[in-house]
């Protein structure tokens, strides 16, 4: 039930969802159509500002680090849901979004040697579709990339951050206590994540990817340009701060 309203309420904290409302508002009321017009326009530049969206991004975002900084070597790089949008059953393949970098640089730090084995978790996200599995898919992805099938650990049924942790604290308990892990999700992401590995019980270093700010662009373009994808990165971040206060009030952080 948690899951289900969490993705009806993700609606009401995405800014597009303000904006838009804000102006199918003023169709209707006529009295007083330029304010409701005068407000989404307002909010319009606000969300689409690229140094706003940066600023606030780098405040949230847990920052990354240099793949030669991590000691190696860890048990297992534990790569959170997300990489996927959808898995396009007439190409059969699944098309990726920018959430497979959490997987690239997995492959990377075992590449390198930095962690053992590769933990893919997460079925599927989707309410009503729950195959195909994410986690499984991706697998049949590194074993075609030559990394072996014993070093690829998959966890199919969790839907959120928080299942994903409670699942994959129980594998780790049953095959390898005390070991050593590493997290590896998007840097907006890993807040709520390394909280609700803490409240299970799991201590888990941070490998943060998939960064959204830190360009350093202070040029014209970049500090008043509107840009229509921060409107997506806005979302991103409502979504995360919305999970966070949920999750909060929930007890599962």
């Amino acid at each position: 039930m948690f899951f289900i309203l969490s993705k009806i309420l993700h609606f009401l904290v995405s800014p597009l969802s303000w904006i838009m409302l804000l102006f199918i508002t003023a169709l209707f009321i006529k009295k007083r159509r330029t304010t409701f017009i005068s407000w989404a326009i307002v909010l319009l530049i606000i969300f689409t500002n690229p140094f706003l969206i940066d600023t606030v991004m780098g405040w949230w975002e847990v920052p990354s680090r240099k793949t030669s900084s991590v000691a190696a070597p860890y048990d297992g790089g534990i790569v959170l849901g997300g990489a996927m949008r959808y898995y396009n059953s007439a190409m059969e393949r699944p098309v990726y979004g920018s959430g497979a970098d959490r997987l690239m640089q997995a492959i990377v730090l075992y590449k390198t040697g930095k962690i053992r084995k590769i933990i893919l978790v997460g079925g599927s996200g989707f309410v009503t579709m729950q195959d195909p599995k994410e986690s499984l898919i991706l697998k049949d992805l590194l074993i075609k990339m030559n990394i072996p099938p014993e070093d690829i650990l998959v966890e199919t049924e969790s839907r959120n951050t928080y299942e994903n942790a409670v699942n994959v604290i129980a594998m780790i308990r049953q095959n390898n206590p005390g070991g050593k892990f590493l997290l590896i999700t998007s840097g907006y992401h890993m807040r709520r994540s390394l909280a609700c590995f803490s409240k299970g019980g799991l201590a888990v270093d941070a490998f943060s990817v998939d960064e959204r700010s830190g360009s350093g662009l202070y040029t014209p373009d970049k500090l008043i340009i509107p840009e229509a994808e921060n409107l997506e990165t806005w979302d991103l971040l409502m979504h995360e701060w919305f999970g966070y206060i949920t999750y909060r009030i929930a007890g599962y952080i």
